[in-house]
């Protein structure tokens, strides 16, 4: 028997975004010990319930060899987090996925700057244009640009460090043989021939609203940072950033009008941490030294950023470094940087009116159980016991995770630094 097939039978089992998988294979070591562990022993392992014993006493591996043999047939890859391609930094956030599928060439993701670059779908002329400038600038430059491949500024970025001949990586919130959203099918192919498609998501599945929030810790796991262009209030790629803080990552924020709605996340980003950007170099510069085979700076074309000179009184050009013009006011003390009031490792969105009522009608009966637990300012830990009490039966922290983000963006959790939430 394939190997692969008991990975993906296991992966199946415990479902993308969850922890289980690598709960259990602490306990077992391999997917197979999972697959051939009797009833008895898999009852021994604190934390398994009812249902996940259910799942995993489904020793049928019809549609797991199916998927293998699907996968050979159309040359899709199947990476387990024993292969030697599986990137440390996946090994490091939750719920690290088991099992990815991805198309094209894996790089040594863990030698090389990744930078995710995301935003609103809905994006603005201007905002498309500075996504598909930087994502050229990056790959100049050396880095290599993720994205989640939606429309907008996800799309334009990456577009742009295709067209730079670079190397980018798409990852999917659906399987691997769909195309999602279809508008961008020949840009996933290009992908393919040029850089790497990825995804968690079996071979099948659909693009569902769900899915996303999911996929979004493996785009800002694979990356030193995240930089969102363009974002209003609700836009999911608040959620990457978020994911990337919490996964000790760096964030990024380009500023906006303030009248402007799709400027409004992105604004509070920066009012609450995040680091202002512009251009590529505002970014890479803070790789250039830990990377110094990788990055080069000086090869990003600054003609467009360079300022006007006022008047030889008020402003002198003083030098040129890594392309970059730099100006200084004679007899001027350069301004400290500003430390952070707070140094809380995560950054609030921008706060939610709260309604006296909310049609929950459209939520799943899970995620409305987790949420009448939540009365308060509560951590995950804590709604995990509260949950627990409530159902009397162990709680899957992958599978609350998932609700937990779900709320969030139907508007009915706020999260706050520390990793707590609370209702709206």
């Amino acid at each position: 028997m394939n190997p692969l097939v008991y990975w993906v039978w296991l992966s199946l089992r415990c479902g993308a975004g969850s922890e289980l998988g690598t709960y259990l294979l602490n306990h077992f070591e391999t997917p197979q010990d999972v697959y051939e562990a009797n009833e008895e022993t898999l009852r021994r392992v604190e934390g398994i319930d009812g249902n996940i014993l259910a799942a995993l006493l489904d020793r049928d591996l019809t549609y797991s060899e199916q998927i293998v043999e699907y996968c050979e047939r159309v040359n899709v890859g199947i990476m387990t987090m024993h292969s030697s391609i599986y990137p440390e930094r996946l090994r490091s956030i939750h719920a690290k996925p088991i099992v990815l599928y991805y198309r094209g060439k894996i790089p040594d993701i863990d030698d090389n700057v990744l930078i995710a670059c995301v935003g609103m779908r809905k994006c603005s002329d201007i905002g498309a244009q500075t996504a598909y400038q930087l994502g050229k600038d990056l790959t100049h430059a050396g880095a290599i640009v993720v994205s989640g491949m939606a429309l907008g500024i996800d799309a334009a970025a990456m577009n742009g460090a295709i067209d730079a001949g670079g190397h980018t990586i798409a990852v999917l919130g659906c399987g691997i043989d769909r195309a999602y959203p279809p508008e961008n099918k020949d840009l996933m192919e290009k992908i393919a021939k040029t850089g790497t498609v990825i995804t968690e998501f079996a071979p099948g599945t659909a693009p569902l609203g769900k899915h996303f929030p999911i996929r979004n810790r493996i785009l800002s796991g694979l990356c030193q940072g995240t930089v969102v262009v363009e974002a209003d209030s609700g836009s999911g790629s608040l959620i990457t950033a978020r994911n990337a803080v919490r996964q000790g990552r760096d964030i990024f924020a380009f500023p906006g009008n303030a009248g402007d709605p799709r400027s409004e996340g992105t604004n509070a980003m920066l009012k609450n941490g995040a680091t202002l950007v512009t251009c590529a170099y505002d970014i890479l510069v803070e790789y250039e030294l830990l990377y110094p085979h990788r990055i080069f700076t000086e090869h990003i074309s600054m003609a467009k950023f360079r300022k006007k000179v006022a008047s030889p009184t008020e402003e002198i050009l003083s030098e040129k470094t890594g392309g970059i013009l730099r100006f200084e006011r004679p007899n001027t003390p350069k301004p400290k940087k500003a430390k952070p009031i707070s140094s809380e490792p995560d950054f609030p969105l921008p706060v939610k009116k709260s309604r006296p009522e909310r049609d929950t009608s459209g939520l799943e009966d899970y995620e409305k159980t987790v949420l009448s637990v939540i009365s308060d300012v509560m951590s995950v830990e804590e709604i995990s016991a509260a949950l627990s009490r409530k159902t009397d039966v162990p709680t899957d922290t992958g599978k609350l995770l998932g609700a937990l983000t779900m709320l969030e963006i139907g508007g009915f959790l706020e999260a706050l630094p520390g990793g707590s939430f609370r209702p709206l």
